[in-house]
């Protein structure tokens, strides 16, 4: 790194320069498992990645761990246990409080599509988003009056610790802890 370099990178914050140096180490079908605020780890599985912003898709689902979980969990690993669906920031794994355990033998993306969204902007009327699977919005459309909005998740990505906060209480919700 010549003088130059060295001296934009002495100016970066500290968070940053970890993300900067460590090497992505997630990818499609990996298994990982989320703390939540002392109540215990829930798994989540990867099962897309954006292409050019590396934002991964993940399923989170809804078994509650004491601790870290070291098995490969294929019973909880299927889409009748998930609790939610969410693009998310991966700092988790850059501070490593988020920890892959494994990679899941028999992944199969077409198993995982990417499901419909809610998105609930400010002012307007909720609607439906699509996306294609590089996780690209591809379109939306006006939700139909009736319809049972609890069956979709909601669209937009959260940082690990919104996603930490979320599926903490969910499992409060859903007395799951």
């Amino acid at each position: 790194m010549d003088s130059r370099n060295k001296k934009q990178f002495d100016n970066i914050p500290l968070m940053t320069k970890i993300s900067l140096l460590k090497k992505r180490r997630y990818s499609i079908g990996d298994v990982f498992c989320v703390p939540l605020a002392e109540k215990g780890y829930c798994l989540g599985l990867i099962t897309h990645i954006h292409p050019r912003t590396k934002v991964p898709l993940g399923w989170f689902f809804r078994k509650l761990y004491d601790q870290i979980p070291t098995i490969r969990d294929s019973e909880i690993i299927n889409k009748g246990n998930v609790i939610l669906v969410k693009r998310f920031g991966i700092q988790g794994f850059d501070e490593d409080t988020w920890r892959i355990i494994s990679k899941l033998d028999t992944f199969d993306k077409a198993e995982w599509p990417i499901p419909v969204f809610l998105r609930r902007p400010g002012s307007t009327p909720a609607c439906f988003v699509y996306y294609n699977e590089d996780m690209e919005e591809t379109g939306s459309e006006n939700i139909p009056e009736g319809t049972d909005l609890s069956l979709y998740y909601e669209d937009g990505i959260g940082g690990s610790g919104f996603v930490e906060k979320r599926l903490t209480r969910l499992f409060l919700q859903n007395s799951l802890v």
